[in-house]
């Protein structure tokens, strides 16, 4: 029985550089008339960039192309705009049983799907050989309860940037091993010293919503705990942690200090008016705006004997439950995230691959500094906890660290988020 549909509370948007946001009017490929008795397969996804866009009508012409007589898509792109538009389309295909035979979904929304009988298992479709080709937090982000739904279409990954003239003024030299990966207190200590003449230590809230979970989320997992339990049932002891009162407590430290703005302009770094960044690969292509900046990029701070780890995450595709053919919407999913489509994506999009098998052939993740991204995509990063009651726990998560940055109380904020979160998972999602 379908429950806990709650993406209507939140529906979760990932961040700068990957699918959604478009403006225009939906619209549709083929790649041709269907051919025959083909199997004819509907696939949803969100409207994004135009080079991102591009990409796709591009693989499913080859598909269609590579399959004819046997299967044909009809992809259809949905108009995002600034609202949800793409998910609402999606719950009011649930309640109506018109789901496409595919879609594509923002990675923490897969366990929702999941839980919800939106999407169905893919384990018998993919051998162990092509699901180790995955990045390890592809296969986390997709699987639920033990089985695997949804491989990422790309990766993410967030790093610290470095403005190397505001460096090298003071005297400082980012490490380029991960064995040296600066600490909290490392960094804390690069931003006392920036931190100056109208110059902040550092940039790191890209917005007060989903960014909040996405980024720091990994403070609590490199003290060797997490927002919640392995299985998602529970946030109590988790979130609020000792160590998660000290990854939060290390936060008000550094808003109390003013080392970073709360509400910054969105080119504070490239403006040379910070000194570091946390950011991601879809930064990289406006920092070529701003002629004045050198930058480099470090590894995302780990604590200081803790485990070292980095944010990951990204839109997925999954076979609907309503389909009639899932032997062959399994196809289209293998079709889409293989070793060509990853490393496309990857070149279009300036976002890591997916899989490892693609940068073989994205040679520039060998050298400094993009193989620092390479390195965390492939080694270290951890997914968004896989809960189906996600859609709460980051809105609550979200809102407590952004209360505690202006002064909020750490323990009852997170105190607040355990609660607020074990109720819903039990009124919803417990068995």
């Amino acid at each position: 029985m379908k429950k806990g549909i709650l993406l209507s509370l939140l529906a979760v948007s990932l961040l700068a550089g990957c699918s959604g946001g478009g403006t225009q009017n939906a619209n549709s490929s083929s790649g041709g008339q269907g051919e025959g008795s083909a199997v004819e397969l509907t696939f949803w996804r969100p409207q994004a960039s135009e080079v991102e866009d591009n990409v796709y009508v591009k693989r499913i012409e080859e598909f269609n192309q590579a399959n004819k007589g046997k299967i044909h898509v009809k992809m259809e792109v949905i108009t995002r705009g600034n609202s949800f538009a793409y998910e609402d389309k999606i719950n009011a295909a649930v309640a109506s049983h018109t789901l496409p035979d595919v879609l594509a979904m923002d990675g923490p929304n897969i366990a929702n799907y999941a839980a919800s009988e939106i999407i169905i298992p893919l384990d018998e479709y993919f051998s162990k050989e092509d699901l180790d080709d995955f990045v390890p937090s592809i296969l986390q982000q997709g699987s639920y309860q033990g089985k695997f739904y949804a491989p990422g279409l790309n990766e993410s990954s967030v790093v610290l940037f470095y403005n190397k003239k505001i460096m090298a003024e003071h005297g400082i030299t980012p490490p380029d091993k991960i064995e040296n990966a600066w600490t909290w207190d490392d960094w804390y200590d690069v931003m006392k010293k920036t931190s100056k003449d109208g110059v902040f230590g550092t940039n790191m809230i890209n917005d007060k919503g989903e960014w909040m979970t996405y980024a720091f989320e990994q403070l609590w997992i490199s003290g060797g705990t997490d927002i919640v339990n392995k299985e998602g049932t529970t946030a109590e002891g988790f979130v609020n942690s000792p160590q998660g009162v000290e990854a939060a407590n290390f936060l008000q430290k550094l808003a109390n200090e003013k080392l970073f703005n709360i509400d910054p302009k969105p080119t504070e770094f490239e403006e040379g008016k910070a000194a570091t960044k946390l950011g991601g690969p879809w930064n990289i292509p406006g920092f070529k705006n701003y002629p004045d900046l050198e930058w480099g990029i470090t590894y995302f701070p780990k604590k200081a004997g803790g485990i070292q780890t980095a944010p990951s995450g990204s839109w997925a595709v999954g076979v609907s439950a309503d389909t009639k053919h899932p032997k062959e919407a399994a196809e289209v999913i293998k079709w889409i995230t293989n070793k060509d489509s990853s490393t496309q994506l990857a070149r279009a999009i300036s976002m890591p691959a997916s899989r490892k098998s693609a940068f073989e052939s994205l040679t520039e993740y060998n050298e400094l500094p993009l193989r620092i991204i390479k390195e965390q995509v492939t080694g270290v990063s951890h997914a968004r906890p896989v809960t189906p009651a996600y859609p709460v726990l980051t809105q609550k998560f979200a809102e407590a660290l952004t209360d505690i940055m202006v002064g909020a109380d750490v323990k009852k904020s997170l105190d607040n988020v355990a609660s607020t979160y074990d109720e819903e998972y039990k009124r919803n999602f417990a068995e």
